[in-house]
């Protein structure tokens, strides 16, 4: 990642787990409360997502998958629920949901700016025309090699005068 690309990192919120925490204290009388509490909090740690400017990298545990924001078509806010809800971002072949999140809405509204920008910068990028060098490849590499040799006294200089014309050519 470059230095100027932007990076946000998100994770869900505790209120999208609600019920198994809820029924987790509600058991641990039985001590299967303890083993949904440490479950539940498990779970939430271990989804993560993070936003760059180019893509959007949804990990949950040991898996990891990258989505391109130029990829994105639809990013939509679902239901809240305890103040949390839900973003679903579509693309071609697939619909990721971003679950546990706070302002939704406002996170969607976000991705779709995101992925418009990213698609203005791409036919930016195919737009601009490559730099045109003055020199042939490699010409430089010659030149360097050939002042070298002056400066060991291995050329003369009407010679090494005469073959850099030709570079200037």
């Amino acid at each position: 990642m470059n230095d100027t690309e932007r990076s946000i990192t998100l994770t869900p919120s505790w209120k999208a787990f609600f019920w198994s925490y809820f029924f987790g204290v509600a058991l641990i009388p039985a001590l299967i409360g303890i083993i949904l509490l440490w479950k539940t909090s498990k779970r939430r740690r271990e989804k993560s997502y993070k936003i760059t400017d180019r893509k959007i990298t949804v990990v949950d545990g040991n898996y990891s998958r990258n989505i391109d924001l130029a990829d994105i078509r639809q990013a939509e806010a679902g239901d809240l629920r305890f103040g949390v809800g839900s973003v679903t971002i579509k693309t071609q072949g697939r619909e990721i949901e971003l679950i546990g999140l706070e302002n939704p809405e406002r996170i969607a509204t976000s991705i779709e700016k995101a992925v418009q920008a990213e698609l203005r910068r791409l036919e930016a990028q195919k737009q601009a025309k490559p730099r045109e060098t003055k020199y042939d490849p490699g010409s430089m590499d010659r030149l360097d090699y050939l002042t070298g040799l002056w400066q060991q006294g291995l050329v003369s200089n009407e010679d090494f005068e005469k073959e850099r014309k030709k570079f200037e050519d």
